[in-house]
């Protein structure tokens, strides 16, 4: 036999270099992105991802719990050691017994002498495991189609390598070559051994949607169904395996029940120094299976407890969360991965057989470098009797996906910093003979996770690789990190180490982005019309105050409502005038007069027409003129006179007062008596008779006796005495006004009284002149009076020139007295 073949098999974890599943500190993440959806397909929906491509994602890794790899006699650092042509990396390498597994007896000898490189694991003699694991993404991508939905599509290659159940005592027969007595004579059992592997390409539509938001409890599903392309697969696995080994060279008996297959592609795997097929890595590009079917499913729970600080309002819509935060105080993740699987034809001869021989010559064994020359030793050992295959064997085999439970708990610490505990469980079920699986483990990471940046040390624990810390680094557009991080620090130094693993992955993200709203208005910036301005989002971002429709920017009247046509300024009157150019915006009016109205269309605006809805010349303060006639019994005109505004009377200065007279007027607004001034100072009142004239009677007034008191005579007295003229002139001087003017005060008090007026002069000047005089000089007195509201009808005047002097005109004083004006009550 070829006595280190178990043993290189269980030592491929260490040769090949290969990619695991776990990525540890990265998919727990929240800025995962499409790979998180390989830990729960759930987390693509509600991420924080408009659009996530993965470019490349792999991860290396190799893991057993039989053996560790000291580090304390390696020359230099793991690249320069394996170099054979420095001297000191290879006398490392060419050292005696570079390759031995030290059994544990033996480990604290060969350690002390700083001997040995390989050292078996004391952990109570258990059964021993080893896993390889391979995932390489092509290229994968996620696209958020809602804020409820997303959608995702994979490309990725998996290869996986189980060993479970090897004795110790089985490696450590084989890693000596079969020379260990301490083992022989001795019953082996490995009840349950098996090694599987597979490696497919799977073809990943994935799916995940928001379930429920309650505000504080949210859930969201998701799922993935997978096509699956095998591109090699082998198993071999007895329920029953038995030996008792009695020399390195024969076994006292052998007995096992196999269930053994392989597909056809890798027939010639590891033959290379075989005279027949050799390996052909070209093969694992075609498909060796069936199409198979897979799938994913998993939900997450997210509690809330502060799901207002996320909730905004923008662009009209209500009630939004940010889509560019992470709203959880604890999320918890449950996913079922894998399910499913992909059938293979079998490849050679492979085929379920049963092995069960005593007094073995293991030498047989020796020409068996692969599954080819397997086939060929078994065909032989069929002829001698050693080995019966299974007559129900229907020459395919069923390889299953590596079906596991992910549970996630994650929690929010503050802020950036959170603690994740991940469980996956292993989900091998009894009649899963051909599989391959992923150990079950535990991780416990605390990490800071930033939009573009983050750092993750996970610690963690599998029945394979053991006890670990690692280091996970997010880099905006790069991912790195390892499961453990004792492999960076080893060589040279005492430390055991079961394996290592690095991972590396290559993504282009595209963020949400928080909403951006630099006026604070609810319209985001990118359609913000008015961006530095608070709005409302009907308005596109700008604002209205006034409310008129018009955006304040083009608004000449921000403050008031106004109309669209001239730019928001109001209009209250609707004259076509805005209101703060018009001089009367409340009454609609004409441009002209700056808004304001003229009623009666004149020409002259109301607020300065006296008669607003009668038109009427400006001469006469917009008043329509008001005429007076004399007439005749036939109606004929016989003399008129216009009364302008202001005026209170008609005058008729060439009547008699002592006749009667019949008048019609024109343009009178009739609301009371007509007064009229006849002969120049008498004022009369008109009667309108049956036939629609005004006429007046001359009544001759009866004296009265008037008893002037005393005050009353001063008064009068005062007035006369006080009156003065300018020289020459009818012209009253301003020292005479007091005494006048309660002259009239008194004549208002007494409406019955008349009052005569007599003018004189002195004899200076022709007498003529000075009649004419004395004439003015007593119409000014009475002009006086009627100013102070004395009626010109209880005025009477007369006028006598130089005639009766009342002193000498020969002397300055005598003249003085003889130019005067006497005043009488009658």
């Amino acid at each position: 036999m070829k006595k280190a073949s178990i043993l290189f098999i269980f030592l491929f974890s260490f040769i090949i270099n290969s990619f695991a599943q776990q990525f540890l500190g990265l998919r727990q993440s929240n800025y995962s992105g499409m790979m998180g959806s390989d830990l729960n397909p759930a987390s693509i929906a509600d991420s924080r991802y408009k659009l996530d491509v993965i470019l490349f994602s792999g991860f290396q890794s190799s893991y057993n719990n039989h053996m560790a790899f000291n580090t304390s006699t390696m020359p230099y650092w793991w690249i320069k050691s394996f170099d054979s042509s420095d001297p000191k990396s290879k006398a490392w390498l060419e050292a005696d017994g570079f390759g031995k597994i030290i059994s544990v007896d033996s480990t604290e000898y060969y350690k002390s002498r700083g001997l040995g490189q390989f050292f078996e694991i004391d952990n109570g003699n258990k059964e021993r495991s080893a896993f390889i694991n391979t995932e390489i993404d092509i290229l994968n991508f996620m696209i958020t189609l809602s804020p409820k939905r997303a959608v995702g599509f994979q490309i990725r290659n998996r290869t996986l390598y189980n060993i479970d159940n090897l004795s110790p005592e089985l490696i450590r027969l084989s890693s000596n070559n079969f020379n260990y007595p301490d083992l022989y004579n001795i019953p082996i059992d490995d009840g349950k051994f098996n090694m599987s592997m597979n490696s497919w390409v799977e073809y990943n539509l994935a799916y995940a949607q928001v379930l429920s938001d309650k505000k504080q409890h949210f859930f969201k599903v998701g799922g993935k169904l997978k096509f699956l392309q095998g591109l090699g697969s082998f198993y071999l696995h007895s329920d029953n395996l038995s030996l008792n080994i009695a020399n390195d060279t024969v076994a006292n008996s052998i007995s096992a029940d196999f269930n053994y297959g392989y597909s056809e592609n890798i027939g010639g795997y590891v033959e290379s120094d075989h005279s027949g097929e050799q390996f052909n890595t070209k093969a694992f590009n075609e498909m060796a299976s069936k199409l198979g079917v897979g799938a994913d499913i998993g939900i997450v729970y997210e509690w809330r407890p502060d799901w207002k600080k996320y909730k905004y309002d923008m662009d009209g819509k209500k009630d939004l969360w940010m889509r560019d935060k992470n709203k959880y105080k604890l999320k918890v993740g449950l996913a079922i991965n894998d399910i499913g699987g992909m059938k293979y034809n079998k490849g050679g001869t492979s085929n379920n057989f049963k092995l069960d021989v005593n007094d073995f010559d293991l030498t047989q064994f020796d020409d068996v470098l692969g599954f080819r020359s397997l086939d060929s030793v078994l065909t032989n050992f069929e002829d001698s009797g050693y080995v019966s295959y299974h007559a129900d064997d229907d020459r395919q085999f069923y390889m299953n996906l590596p079906t596991h439970i992910n549970l996630t708990v994650d929690y929010n610490i503050v802020k950036d910093f959170y603690v994740n505990l991940y469980t996956r469980i292993n989900m091998v079920f009894k009649n899963d003979v051909n599989s391959v699986h992923y150990p079950t483990a535990y991780a416990l990471t605390p990490r800071w996770d930033h939009r573009r940046f983050g750092v993750s040390v996970p610690l963690s624990y599998d029945g394979v690789s053991g006890f670990r810390t690692g280091l996970a680094l997010r880099l905006a557009y790069v991912s790195v990190g390892t499961g453990d991080l004792k492999p960076l620090f080893a060589p040279g130094r005492d430390m055991d180490l079961r394996g290592f693993d690095f991972f590396v992955s290559a993504h282009i993200p595209i963020l949400f982005k928080g909403p951006k709203d630099r006026d604070k208005d609810g319209v985001s910036d990118a359609l913000d019309n008015c961006i530095d301005i608070p709005g409302t989002w009907e308005l596109k971002g700008c604002s209205d105050i006034d409310g008129d429709g018009v955006l304040d920017q083009n608004d000449s009247c921000v403050t008031d409502s106004g109309l669209v046509k001239f730019n928001g300024c109001p209009d209250r009157d609707d004259d076509g005038i805005i209101d703060k150019e018009d001089d009367c915006p409340d009454i609609f009016g004409l441009a002209e007069f700056n808004g304001c109205p003229d009623t009666d269309g004149d020409g002259i605006m109301d607020k300065n027409d006296s008669c607003e809805t009668f038109p009427g010349p400006i001469e006469n303060n917009g008043c329509p003129y008001k005429l007076m006639h004399t007439v005749d019994d036939m109606g004929e005109i016989l003399a008129s006179d216009t009364l302008l505004y202001g005026e209170k009377f008609y005058r008729f200065p060439n009547l008699s007062p002592d006749e009667s007279h019949l008048f019609s007027v024109e343009e009178f607004d009739e609301t009371g008596l007509v007064n009229v001034i006849i002969g120049g100072n008498d004022t009369l009142t008109l009667f309108k008779n049956e036939k629609g004239y005004y006429f007046y009677e001359y009544l001759e007034a009866e004296p009265i006796m008037i008893e002037l008191l005393e005050e009353e005579e001063e008064i009068l007295k005062a007035a006369f005495d006080n009156l003065e003229f300018e020289m020459g002139k009818e012209i009253i001087k301003e020292v005479s006004y007091k005494s006048l003017s309660d002259l009239s005060i008194l004549l208002m008090k007494k409406p019955e009284w008349r009052i005569r007026i007599s003018g004189y002069t002195d004899n200076v000047g022709t007498e003529a002149n000075n009649l004419k005089l004395s004439k003015k000089r007593a119409e000014a007195v009475a002009k006086y009076l009627t100013d102070q509201y004395v009626l010109r009808s209880r005025i009477d005047i007369v006028w006598f020139g130089e005639a009766d002097p009342v002193a000498d005109n020969n002397t300055k004083e005598g003249r003085q007295k003889n130019r005067r004006v006497e005043m009488v009550i009658e």
